[in-house]
């Protein structure tokens, strides 16, 4: 039977061995991705625990802050590297050696102006504590800047297994390094001096994995920052969008400066929970970016749909579960991670979990609009997105709390989402087919009523309760037959020696 399901992703991949190599740097990737996740948890529970509630509100609004210009450089430049190499390998050393050339002004100037503004940051936010840390985020932003071309080095190359092992080792070194310095009696200055020294650590570690190499064919650095801008300003725009809501939660929340920063706390652990409905799926999009590139490059219209079309497909069915089961046990899942003080922000993480699902969406359909050579669309999207966001912060925070900045980021981010499906709809009228749409609502559906019937007290319980309700939702996609016989072809295809 012929199929048009993606090589990524899907088990009747047209060439020979892709299927294998993206279905294996998914596992690569998903598995460090899965340990990000945990070592990050691994923090919040550390640091919630070392920290006061107001210390750690200021420590997650100084890494809330500094991580929009982290992914700006990070995503930026690691997708321009990975483009340009992704279409011709044999200039991977070429393509890395203007990149970090371009690296020495761009996140210079970046990590230089980070610095600077610092004052201003912390003026605006209405608390001067922050000065001091915002500086010394400055020195993450300047490693970031350099790691993000080593990221797009081995991405393109499709080494996905070494872009998976520096990405977990970075991870266990963030982990060791916060924890041990806040441990240590240095508090804020001490989470976010370990963030620093990490990143510069792995730096290191990456310079001597990917050697020196042997520069071969032409690369103009011109090129690569005019692809880059784009990437640059979208990721900007698509990290604020990020974090607005939790900005605005420290602005806007209350007058008292210190009621504001455990607000801010507050919510950023229901932000912390819903932000892995997305996370999850963040390595799908690092497989499919130098697929799309590769196959839009070659003007193969077919190839690019099937990408589409089955990458929409598969992130759908694992972020709706993961929405589902965090909204509707919002204050169990808060209950096993946090202190009893955190359940204040259980009506925030009932909102936001859908709101992170679209963000979801819309990461992955911007990562493809932009591998596709149309970065520019994606910044429109981000742009307008995030217009929405702050508009609709801004106006339900003040009336609603933190539930209502839950509910503005999940209108807004839908808007977003809406704008992406319409355009690659209309580029390449390739999306998910509208069957497997109600099949994996429907499932949705069914966890969530279900969950509303029961609501264990026990730590233990609440996680049998989510695996149990996690069992459920693939038994019915099994049932409808939405998953089924290709899925399992594919596990197998993958897994083969």
């Amino acid at each position: 039977m012929q199929s048009t399901q993606t090589p990524a992703l899907t088990p009747n991949a047209p060439p020979a061995d892709v299927a294998r190599v993206a279905g294996r740097g998914t596992l690569y990737i998903s598995a460090a991705k899965l340990w990000f996740i945990l070592s990050g948890f691994s923090i919040h529970i550390a640091l919630t625990r070392l920290l006061s509630e107001e210390q750690y509100g200021l420590y997650q609004v100084v890494i809330g802050i500094v991580s929009i210009v982290n992914a700006v450089v990070v995503t930026g430049t690691s997708q321009t590297v990975s483009k340009y190499i992704s279409q011709d390998e044999r200039r991977a050393d070429s393509v890395k050696a203007e990149a970090l050339l371009l690296q020495t002004a761009v996140g210079g100037t970046l990590a230089a102006g980070f610095f600077l503004l610092a004052p201003l940051i912390a003026g605006y936010l209405n608390d001067a504590r922050l000065t001091n840390p915002l500086r010394l985020a400055a020195l993450i932003t300047l490693a970031y800047s350099f790691y993000s071309v080593y990221t797009g080095y081995f991405n393109g190359q499709k080494k996905f297994l070494i872009q998976a092992a520096l990405d977990a080792t970075y991870s266990t070194l963030k982990l060791a390094c916060i924890v041990l310095l806040v441990w240590a009696g240095l508090g804020v200055m001490g989470g976010v001096g370990g963030f620093a020294l990490a990143a510069a650590m792995v730096l290191a570690i990456s310079v001597i994995i990917a050697g020196k190499g042997k520069r071969a064919g032409e690369v103009r650095i011109r090129e690569l920052f005019a692809f880059q801008s784009y990437l640059l300003a979208f990721t900007l725009v698509l990290n604020l969008l990020q974090k607005v809501d939790l900005i605005l939660v420290k602005a806007l929340s209350s007058p008292d400066a210190a009621t504001a920063s455990a607000n801010a706390g507050f919510y950023a652990a229901a932000i912390n929970i819903a932000n892995i409905t997305y996370q999850v799926i963040i390595s799908a999009t690092f497989v499919v970016f130098p697929l799309v590139s590769q196959a839009t490059f070659a003007d193969d219209r077919e190839l690019t749909r099937s990408y589409i079309a089955n990458t929409v497909r598969y992130t759908l069915i694992i972020m709706a579960l993961l929405a589902t089961l965090f909204s509707a046990n919002a204050a169990g899942v808060l209950r096993v991670i946090y202190p009893d003080s955190y359940q204040a922000s259980s009506g925030a993480l009932g909102w936001v979990a859908f709101g992170m699902l679209a963000f979801g969406m819309i990461y992955v359909l911007t990562t493809i609009i932009s591998a596709s050579g149309r970065p520019v669309v994606s910044l429109l999207i981000g742009v307008f997105t995030l217009a929405a966001s702050a508009a609709l912060n801004a106006v339900l925070i003040p009336r609603l709390g933190l539930s209502g900045a839950g509910l503005a980021t999940t209108l807004a981010m839908m808007t977003g989402a809406s704008l992406g499906v319409g355009y690659l709809f209309k580029r390449f009228g390739a999306l998910m087919p509208p069957l497997s749409l109600a099949r994996i609502l429907a499932a949705s559906a069914i966890v969530y009523g279900l969950s509303l019937a029961y609501a264990p007290t026990s730590k233990v319980m609440i996680l049998v309760k989510l695996a149990a309700l996690g069992l459920l939702y693939l038994v019915v996609l099994i049932a409808t037959r939405e998953v089924g016989r290709d899925e399992w072809q594919l596990i197998r295809r993958v897994l083969k020696k």
